[in-house]
């Protein structure tokens, strides 16, 4: 087989790993796109061994640079791949862009888990838990099926007294980060709940990220938090809305639905309690 040497991006040089990460033009762009041309042009930093510049990189600038630095290189090395493989091109910028997102959702998660900013209380259930009369619980949750190349979610709707009201599963054809997925969840939850008039709801997640960030009211740009952006948006129009951080085995009849989502359609609606969580609830409301 007669394989090209030449950059699979740009198809003006060589392809070798100083040049695919520095000196390739659609790199480059990346670069000024995720906001680090200081880096990429410092003086410091020109050795002609791409594992010499990245670790003086690590040597000389700061944990959080450090960080950009690697999610970009991670991204423009994806992008790569998945221009060679898939022939699915991205513009410079939005590479630049992905790798900066990307950056600012894991640290925001690192940042929540390191600070523990709600603290671990008695009030983080690990059995499920009945509410005040007239109102409705909503445990919700994602699903990463390891194989499939979906993100699955389930939600499942239930009375004070812990009895099925309806369930709800949905996948999509792609794989998103975790945090994403769990605001994604959350959001088709309370969609749902507004779907079928209910005005009286807890949405229990075992997302403490999640439940954390919402509580805090934090927005950005970043697809995660467009999404949270999206959940306050609906929550100031529904006052009686609320969330809740629970632990997994509070939440286990939503995390089951999850896990079953891809048997059915795309998009499912339970008016009958299904069979994968009959005997969870049963046993939950003893």
């Amino acid at each position: 087989m007669e394989c090209t040497l030449n950059c699979p991006v740009c198809d003006e040089e060589v392809e070798d790993e100083l040049h695919i990460f520095f000196r390739c033009a659609v790199a480059r762009d990346s670069w000024s796109a995720a906001g680090l041309p200081s880096v990429l042009h410092n003086a410091t930093y020109q050795q002609t061994n791409a594992m010499d510049r990245i670790f003086v990189v690590c040597g000389n600038e700061s944990s959080d640079t450090v960080g950009r630095v690697a999610m970009l290189l991670w991204c423009i090395w994806q992008n790569r791949n998945d221009m060679l493989w898939n022939d699915n091109v991205q513009m410079s910028r939005q590479i630049g862009r992905h790798a900066f997102d990307a950056w600012n959702d894991w640290y925001s998660v690192h940042k929540f888990q390191c600070n523990n900013v709600s603290g671990t209380t008695k009030a983080d259930l690990v059995r499920w838990e009945k509410l005040a009369l007239d109102w409705v619980k909503c445990n919700v949750d994602v699903a990463f099926v390891s194989g499939s190349g979906r993100t699955s979610m389930g939600l499942c709707f239930r009375d004070n007294s812990g009895h099925f009201m309806a369930g709800m599963t949905q996948w999509q054809q792609t794989v998103i980060s975790s945090v994403e997925g769990e605001a994604w969840a959350s959001l088709l939850a309370m969609e749902e709940a507004s779907h079928r008039g209910l005005d009286r709801v807890q949405f229990d997640s075992d997302s403490k990220v999640l439940i954390d960030v919402i509580h805090m009211k934090r927005r950005g740009n970043s697809e995660f938090l467009s999404i949270v952006h999206d959940i306050l948006n609906l929550m100031s129009s529904f006052i009686n809305f609320e969330v809740k951080f629970v632990r997994r085995q509070a939440n286990l009849v939503a995390h089951t639905l999850a896990r079953a989502a891809n048997s059915w359609a795309s998009f499912h609606r339970f008016e009958n309690i299904p069979f994968c969580i009959e005997r969870l609830v049963f046993n939950e409301m003893q």
